[in-house]
Order: C-alpha cells, then sequence, then structure tokens
C-alpha cells in the first residue's frame, strides 16, 4: 500500500506558523496528534508535542516565564518527506530512524499533501495483519526462492485461509516463517504444512 493512502490530510494537520503555541497545543489535543505540518511549501516542518511541553515546562524550570504566545514556528523541524507512492513500508523505517516524528508526504510536483505518523502507521498494520484470535504457525525455511510460496501453495491447496505471514531475515542460511490462520483452517493448514514437509515449531 502507497503511504499517499493513510496518510493526514492537510485540511486535518496544518498549522499557520504564525500559530501560538497554545493554539497548537490545544489542536493536537483535540485532533490527537503528535504533530503539525506547518505552512511553508513546498518544504513542510512539523512541531512535535513534546517540543511544546518542553519549551513551557523547561521556561518554569529555569525560573522564566513560559510564553505560550510564542509563534509555534520557532520550534518546528525540519523532517523527512517522501513521495505519496512510496510504500508503507518505508515509511515504517524512516519513522523508527526518527522516533516520536512524522513523515511528511510530498505529491508529483514536491509539494507537501500531508503526514505520516505512528497513528497512521500503526493502524494500516492492525488492520492488515488482523491477527486477533489467529492461530500461528512457525517453521524454519531454507533460506532459498520459492520457499515461502511453496509453504502458502501447500495451505491454499488445503483449503485454508492465511490472515497474514511473516519472514524473518536469514542466519546462517535458514529463515523463520510464520504464518496467522483462522481457529478453524488451523488444523488443516498445519496438516499441509507438516506434509510438504515443514517442521512446525
Amino acid at each position: 500500500m502507497q503511504i499517499g493512502s493513510l496518510m493526514l490530510p492537510l485540511e486535518r494537520s496544518l498549522i499557520s506558523p504564525l500559530a501560538t503555541l497554545e493554539e497548537a497545543y490545544t489542536m493536537l489535543l483535540d485532533a490527537h496528534l503528535t504533530c503539525l505540518v506547518l505552512d511553508e511549501q513546498p518544504r513542510g516542518r512539523i512541531v512535535r508535542m513534546r517540543s511544546i511541553l518542553e519549551h513551557l515546562a523547561g521556561s518554569v524550570l529555569h525560573g522564566m516565564r513560559a510564553d505560550p504566545t510564542r509563534p509555534v514556528a520557532t520550534l518546528a523541524e525540519h523532517v523527512e518527506t517522501l513521495p505519496y507512492a512510496a510504500p508503507v513500508e518505508q515509511a515504517a523505517q524512516a519513522l523508527w530512524r526518527r522516533p516520536s516524528r512524522a513523515v511528511l508526504v510530498s505529491g508529483e510536483h514536491g509539494e507537501v499533501v500531508g503526514l505520516v505518523g505512528w497513528p497512521q502507521v500503526n493502524r494500516f498494520f492492525e488492520d492488515i495483519l488482523d491477527i486477533e484470535g489467529a492461530v500461528h504457525l512457525e517453521f524454519p525455511l531454507g533460506d532459498t526462492p520459492g520457499q515461502m510460496a511453496r509453504a502458502l501453495q501447500a495451505i491454499a491447496d488445503a483449503g485454508a485461509n492465511v490472515r497474514a505471514t511473516y519472514l524473518s531475515h536469514p542466519q546462517g542460511g535458514l529463515r523463520s516463517g510464520t504464518v496467522y490462520v483462522p481457529p478453524e483452517g488451523a488444523a488443516a493448514a498445519r496438516a499441509a504444512l507438516e506434509k510438504a514437509g515443514f517442521e512446525i515449531v
């Protein structure tokens, strides 16, 4: 899936760089977001709730008067921008490199059209995995092309359904494969895998 399909659009995340910290804080609370896109085209910036809180709390801790009317642009950060058509996995990797931040999404002309943060990515993986209540079957695989496909084909031939799959990175010429199947198809899937020569862990 492309990140553009799950991004938070500008109308839900855009704020003027002239907005105050108080206005940004309220918007973040109301929208349950971690960051906002600032109106700076073609390159956008973000503001994190953490940055606002650190500034306000830091002022108090150092005996200074917190200024909630300070322009939010003064706490803005430049972040990575990915194209609309980039895969969701690429956004997840970018977020992992920059904890608690967001990735801006650019349109075909390089303009910022939205942003993707952990709330959007987590919701995507929860939706596609749908593994609550599923039975997971784990088995070792040789690190050669077609091994996981052979396992999935065996399950399909047995008439069982698969909700999600996972294939680990290779270690010592082996990988670990996992399939998540509905409870009603677990016995058939297990039998099919074992018949195909896969050892369930």
